[in-house]
């Protein structure tokens, strides 16, 4: 009886990981962090960067609120992801439902908890910032167009909790964050290519369902076009450093993504598009620190004495 209780356990444990997507949640607490860091903080140190208990808060209740998000996203999409996505799925189907909407409501209220630990303002925020996760998946993931800027905003939602949180409103933040909007955005609508028929047959209202794929990926051009051009903006400034190099890649490869947009015709051609666009998001987290460390002089990036 215990091994299979323990096998049991483990598929529990695994679905739940799979529902709240975990490697996206590490990937956030990280970038939270290097952003934190090497852009919204004026300290000169890693021990006075850490020693502030309210970011670490802030992180947290972010970390709780997108798990939730997660759940309670794949507690309305259930029927439309077994053909979006069946074998994630298929791993989550270890978990029933109404665990699923326990496990919801106890990372929610994790999430406020820590969030007024940090400060009433802080758990202020969290508190519209669930309230709008909620309100994305069971009224807003149908509406054309709305839906991904929804999507988009409640991305950036735990940066702009840290940008409230430093108080810092230097111009260069905002250029990040737009180039930031439009790199997500552009995910998304990608991603509504990916999940077209699931979207079909349960009737979300996105840009591929509403005016077909045709002129969705004219709106996807349109928006890498513009992400083109801010890539090439961003580099002007002195204040992105040595990150310059960073947006020179990326240049290319949304080059790139516009020829394949319009060869590709497959799904699992559109995954690959979607997947390149997140190794963009990626590789652009891990670049923030070259805005002040020189990528050839990585010896300074725990400097000691400023």
């Amino acid at each position: 009886m215990k091994p299979n209780r323990t096998k049991q356990s483990f598929y529990k444990l695994f679905a739940l990981f799979t529902v709240i997507r975990g490697y996206n949640v590490a990937v956030l607490i990280f970038a939270m962090y290097i952003t934190a860091y090497f852009i919204f903080s004026k300290d000169t140190t890693l021990f006075h960067f850490f020693e502030k208990v309210e970011l670490h808060l802030i992180v947290l209740a972010s970390a709780f609120t997108i798990s939730g998000g997660f759940i309670i996203n794949n507690f309305y999409d259930l029927d439309k992801d077994a053909i979006s996505r069946p074998l994630p799925t298929y791993i989550s189907r270890f978990i029933n439902q109404n665990f699923k909407l326990t496990v919801y409501l106890i990372f929610c209220s994790i999430a406020l908890i820590t969030a007024f630990l940090a400060s009433w303002r802080v758990g202020f925020f969290f508190i519209i910032y669930n309230f709008m996760v909620w309100f994305y998946s069971h009224k807003i993931s149908k509406i054309t167009l709305i839906h991904n800027i929804f999507y988009v905003v409640l991305s950036m939602m735990p940066f702009l909790a840290l940008l409230l949180f430093y108080n810092n409103y230097s111009p260069i933040i905002f250029y990040h964050g737009i180039y930031l909007g439009l790199l997500l955005l552009s995910m998304d609508i990608v991603k509504d290519l990916t999940t077209y028929q699931g979207d079909l047959i349960y009737n979300y209202q996105t840009l591929p369902v509403t005016f077909g794929i045709y002129k969705t990926k004219w709106f996807i051009s349109f928006i890498l076009g513009l992400s083109f051009i801010w890539t090439r903006i961003m580099t002007t400034f002195n204040e992105v450093g040595h990150m310059g190099l960073y947006f020179t890649f990326v240049s290319v490869l949304i080059i790139l993504i516009l020829v394949l947009i319009w060869r590709f015709k497959a799904k699992w051609q559109y995954n690959f598009i979607y997947l390149l666009l997140k190794f963009i998001l990626g590789v652009g987290v891990l670049s923030i620190a070259w805005i002040k460390i020189n990528p050839l002089d990585l010896q300074k990036f725990f400097p000691l004495n400023n």
